[in-house]
């Protein structure tokens, strides 16, 4: 017999996967369960109401992303070009459906508050690339702040029709004070 927590997940990875494909937002519970094969009351069972399913499909989304990032292993110590890297990994077209849809659930009135505070997973899986551009401390957790807050924003534009190029022109200029830190460091030796 499945766990009632796989069986969940499972579950919630069904309509996470649904919901990239073919769903809208504004579908029933019933339709949602139909379109994974699954029966209303076992939805309902698992989560409540439509709007936690939803819920549920936010958070796996959120950690999909961070997952994503994390699979980003820098060989190189300059900052620059740490933040280049963590950018192209973080505009990677395939990633733009999962953006799409984690800012759709974000902006659908959903109630979010029931999660585990993203933002301080953000910051956790954004903090070691931190510490490979030389910041250490609360400056690192607030360099990971900074690029949360601008990455989010780079990505919204991406994903919503900005010309990608010149999105692209935008990190780059938002990584160019890196530079700075690349040239004392490479005087430094």
């Amino acid at each position: 017999m499945t766990p009632p927590s796989s069986a969940k997940q499972a579950l919630t990875d069904s309509v996470l996967e649904h919901l990239l494909t073919y769903g809208r937002l504004d579908e029933s519970l019933r339709s949602i369960a139909r379109a994974i094969g699954a029966g209303h009351s076992l939805l309902l069972y698992h989560f409540g109401s439509r709007d936690e399913l939803l819920a549920a499909v936010h958070l796996a989304c959120e950690q999909r992303q961070r997952r994503h990032l994390t699979e980003l292993r820098p060989q190189t110590s300059d900052p620059l070009e740490i933040m280049r890297m963590m950018w192209a990994n973080l505009a990677d077209q395939r990633m733009w459906p999962l953006y799409r849809l984690g800012f759709s659930l974000r902006a659908s009135g959903i109630d979010l508050t029931g999660q585990q505070d993203d933002r301080e997973q953000w910051i956790a899986t954004l903090t070691p690339l931190a510490h490979a551009v030389g910041q250490r401390g609360e400056q690192a957790a607030d360099e990971a702040m900074l690029w949360l807050a601008a990455c989010r924003g780079l990505l919204w534009e991406l994903v919503t029709g900005a010309d990608p190029s010149a999105v692209d022109r935008a990190a780059e200029r938002l990584f160019s004070h890196y530079a700075s830190r690349r040239q004392g460091s490479a005087s430094a030796k």
